[in-house]
């Protein structure tokens, strides 16, 4: 088991887990940023992947609950996959915000609005010093998915 392959492993995971994609969970982290903005609140949580929770406590939901399971049940495989050994990790929080004031339109398409979604990894693995993973991602919804207030659930797409 190398340690550089926990880099590359704990990026993949954060790229999942912050995208617009089911193949993993039937949940979005982004619609957990959607109900804190929807509540006037900051659109920031983080996820402790190794205390199992979820801050800030306005980010607790039954939805976000099973977002991060999801993850968490995926996790053993996908370190598994990049030869990592997952109990020498002590440390995997992922801090994730955007700004849902500052998409700007699609150019191919006035319909759709383009955001970018930023990541902040802690993680620290096999006794060594705290590493931190940033990540910036572009996403394109459908602008009247940000008028429902939330992306739908993964069974209501059809």
């Amino acid at each position: 088991m190398k340690y550089k392959n926990y880099k590359s492993a704990i990026h993949n995971f954060t790229h999942s887990f912050i995208s617009i994609d089911y193949m993993k969970s039937g949940r979005l982290a982004l619609n957990v940023l959607i109900e804190l903005h929807n509540v006037g609140l900051e659109s920031k949580a983080t996820f402790d992947f190794i205390n199992e929770s979820i801050k800030p406590i306005d980010a607790e939901s039954m939805e976000s609950r099973q977002l991060l399971d999801d993850y968490l049940d995926w996790l053993p495989e996908h370190f598994k996959n990049h030869k990592c050994d997952l109990t020498k990790l002590d440390k995997l929080e992922i801090t994730f915000w955007t700004d849902f004031k500052n998409t700007l339109p699609y150019e191919r398409n006035r319909n759709d609005r383009v955001f970018k979604v930023l990541a902040k990894t802690k993680w620290k693995a096999n006794g060594r010093n705290e590493e931190v993973i940033d990540i910036s991602q572009s996403e394109l919804i459908p602008k009247r998915i940000l008028e429902l207030e939330q992306i739908p659930k993964r069974t209501e797409i059809t």
